[in-house]
């Protein structure tokens, strides 16, 4: 486990977002031990009515766990008409750093969160504004509305997009290719974008790596950086084709080097074309900030190395 003090990472830089039962103890240590940038809780789809009563302090208690190992802590709480406020109830003292609200269809359901949320700081003493909210949309008024949804609260950080019951909804075909929800996940994108939340793609659901990695690819291609996981074994795939590997980092300041030589009057047999140049930059500047990232969580460590020497 790491001794580094938690320093919840920035959300444009969580690539991954691990879905794991409220109350089965080894799929959250897999999710754990997965390396997953967000560790997500279900009370929602993955926990039973029934078991939420116990499953509330139970996720409370497995957010230090998250913390300790650096793991953004998050929970997927109930609709609040139903569920949700107690499991709201249940699981802030554990002080998570995100709470999913399912089926978002409306700004007045992130309002309401956003009041309730404040409430419970207060009452426990927690930072105020400190929980993010994340809408998941998971219906064509849900998509349609995105962008009230997003921008219905300052806690809104991130949102993500959902594939069964989306595609149901839509009566769509599902397909290990996705093409069924390339439009859907293309608009998702330009929401967010707009509202300034990052867009968590949205789960892969076949146990099929190589078709996982495809997937990802053509994510990454459109703009997206953040995907949902529920299998563990994605995620070391996810962040693969998230992360500017080291090889793409050297071509890329190739690039930048060859254009701007040539805009200066150099001469080579191969040009570099604009949309390349434009490219490679923005590998660059993703890259430049994982690398501060890391410096920062460096810094952080460094103090307390030094205390124990």
């Amino acid at each position: 486990m790491s001794s580094v003090p938690y320093l919840r990472r920035p959300a444009a830089l969580r690539r991954s977002w691990m879905f794991v039962p409220g109350m089965d103890v080894e799929a959250q240590a897999a999710g754990l031990a997965s390396g997953a940038d967000a560790l997500v809780a279900d009370l929602e789809e993955f926990t039973a009515p029934a078991e939420r009563p116990a499953a509330r302090p139970r996720i409370a208690a497995l957010f230090a766990d998250c913390r300790a190992r650096g793991v953004v802590a998050a929970v997927r709480i109930n609709k609040l008409e139903e569920d949700g406020l107690a499991d709201l109830r249940g699981v802030m003292p554990g002080a998570p750093d995100a709470v999913f609200l399912p089926h978002a269809e409306s700004a007045a359901q992130i309002a309401a969160l956003d009041q309730a949320i404040t409430a419970l700081e207060a009452e426990l003493g927690l930072p105020a504004g400190g929980t993010e909210i994340v809408p998941t949309l998971e219906s064509a008024l849900g998509v349609h509305r995105a962008y009230d949804i997003l921008t219905a609260s300052p806690r809104v950080s991130a949102c993500l997009l959902a594939a069964e019951d989306l595609t149901a909804s839509l009566g769509a075909e599902r397909g290990k290719d996705g093409i069924e929800l390339h439009h859907l996940r293309a608009r998702f994108l330009v929401d967010c974008t707009a509202a300034g939340c990052v867009p968590i793609d949205c789960p892969y659901n076949y146990r099929d790596l190589p078709a996982l990695e495809a997937d990802v690819r053509w994510a990454r291609r459109i703009g997206l950086k953040s995907k949902c996981a529920t299998v563990a074994e994605q995620i070391p795939v996810i962040h693969a084709v998230f992360t500017p590997a080291p090889a793409d980092v050297s071509t890329a300041l190739d690039c930048v080097a060859r254009f701007e030589a040539q805009r200066a009057g150099r001469q080579d047999a191969e040009r570099i074309d604009p949309p390349v140049y434009n490219t490679a930059r923005r590998l660059l500047a993703r890259h430049r900030q994982f690398e501060q990232w890391a410096a920062e969580r460096r810094a952080q460590a460094a103090p307390q190395q030094g205390d124990s020497a």
